[in-house]
């Protein structure tokens, strides 16, 4: 008796400093940014999201494991993700882009992936350059650095949707002439939708994109160091390559249109 009274003060005597971590450390944020972080099945298709995943959402777990971080990783909607990251302190926010729009609304912490921004069109549409398509309908992600690069340069015609799968099928449909993304989010969401990438043209390469974990703009320096002490360590130990290696391989499964749940934003759960 005398022991388990012990073992309960000791219990007890921790228990404050178990909760003061769990606040101290970074709450992650992340969406439907496939390939980079996303839900298989994800919340389109049903109540309940899947298992999340992706090339960098498995990065940030290895690397949250040597920060000595929970794990912890939070999906919603993207405007919603960039909205608290921009607002509030001590969030982190994955895979972000960095751009010239974003440069100053946040730390920096790791540079994850550099990916291409690439324009492209359908059948008979010439993207060789961006501005070649300024007066037609051009898809983009909402609130993406895409889309802030379109209305900077005055784009018009621009249709914004919550995933890129939707571009994909207005892609196939017809309904818009040409997208600007990622080029290996252009890739996923075209088989996402089971299109033929064959289609479409691809066009310039807009500029580099940088995909990071980022977070709110007020982090000390200290925790931002920590981040990219964890990627150069995961990068140094093969780890990163075998992630990266795994998602070169995936098998990527068309999801039919009528599995998909009917409405333009997604209700999400955590």
């Amino acid at each position: 008796m005398r022991m388990l009274i012990v073992f309960l003060a000791a219990l007890l005597a921790w228990a404050p400093h178990l909760g003061a971590r769990e606040r101290d450390e970074l709450r992650l944020l992340a969406a439907e940014l496939p390939p980079y972080t996303f839900q298989i099945p994800p919340v389109s298709v049903g109540d309940t999201p899947g298992v999340k995943q992706g090339f960098v959402y498995e990065l940030v777990s290895e690397m949250a494991k040597r920060v000595g971080h929970s794990g912890v990783i939070e999906f919603m909607p993207w405007d919603a993700a960039q909205r608290i990251a921009q607002t509030q302190p001590n969030i982190g926010i994955l895979a972000l882009t960095r751009s010239p729009e974003r440069e100053d609304k946040y730390s920096w912490l790791a540079k994850l992936y550099t990916d291409d921004l690439v324009v492209v069109g359908g059948a008979g549409i010439d993207v060789a350059s961006l501005d070649k398509v300024k007066d037609r309908p051009i898809g983009v992600l909402s609130n993406s650095g895409a889309e802030a690069l379109l209305e900077e340069r005055g784009f018009k015609r621009i249709r914004p949707h919550h995933e890129e799968w939707m571009n994909a099928r207005q892609m196939q449909q017809r309904r818009i002439d040409a997208w600007l993304a990622p080029r290996l989010m252009i890739i996923y969401g075209m088989r996402e939708v089971g299109g033929n990438l064959e289609a479409l043209n691809f066009g310039e390469i807009v500029r580099e994109s940088g995909i990071y974990l980022a977070g709110s703009k007020d982090l000390p320096d200290a925790e931002v160091q920590k981040w990219q002490k964890a990627l150069d360590e995961v990068k140094a130990d093969g780890t990163y390559q075998r992630i990266a290696d795994q998602y070169n391989r995936l098998k990527i499964e068309p999801i039919p249109d009528d599995l998909r749940r009917r409405f333009s934003q997604p209700v999400w759960t955590n």
